[in-house]
């Protein structure tokens, strides 16, 4: 029975982060427009929750990432970051080749969704789910599993 509510959690996650998407490389105007922007000032930095993350795949397979508010944004940051590997301090200027070299490539990542502040799911709900799996289970053997999985929250035990 755990494992049937640990399973309904990783879907619940898994819901959040969409599967990665292969996408083209950025543009010789993205890559310029992104090295010659202003940085944000931290009071304008979005919500991480806002952020694209691509990854910029050089030939022999090495990983650079890069976040940015758009997905242009995003593959440019992870373009200059092969350049720079050990980061950039904000507002200094970048020199970086605008056009992507043959045999790089690019994942994108859009945004997770907005996580709400409490995922609720009755025990009925668990309850259905579960039997499908288990035929036999019963509501209160559904209801005593989650209570045990459930962090003591103070208060007498019930």
């Amino acid at each position: 029975m755990q494992a049937a509510a640990i399973e309904i959690a990783k879907d619940a996650d898994a819901a959040r982060y969409p599967p990665t998407l292969t996408t083209s490389k950025p543009t010789p105007e993205e890559i310029e427009a992104f090295c010659a922007r202003e940085p944000i000032s931290p009071g304008d930095a979005p919500d991480e929750d806002e952020l694209w993350c691509a990854y910029a795949i050089s030939p022999d397979g090495t990983r650079y990432s890069g976040i940015g508010r758009t997905p242009a944004d995003a593959k440019a940051f992870a373009w200059t970051h092969s350049y720079y590997r050990d980061g950039v301090v904000p507002g200094t200027p970048v020199q970086v080749s605008s056009e992507v070299l043959d045999g790089w490539t690019f994942e994108l990542y859009p945004p997770p969704k907005p996580k709400s502040q409490m995922l609720a799911i009755s025990a009925h709900a668990i309850f259905e789910r579960v039997r499908l799996t288990i035929p036999n289970v019963t509501l209160d053997e559904i209801e005593d599993t989650i209570m045990q999985s459930v962090p003591y929250m103070g208060g007498p035990p019930q």
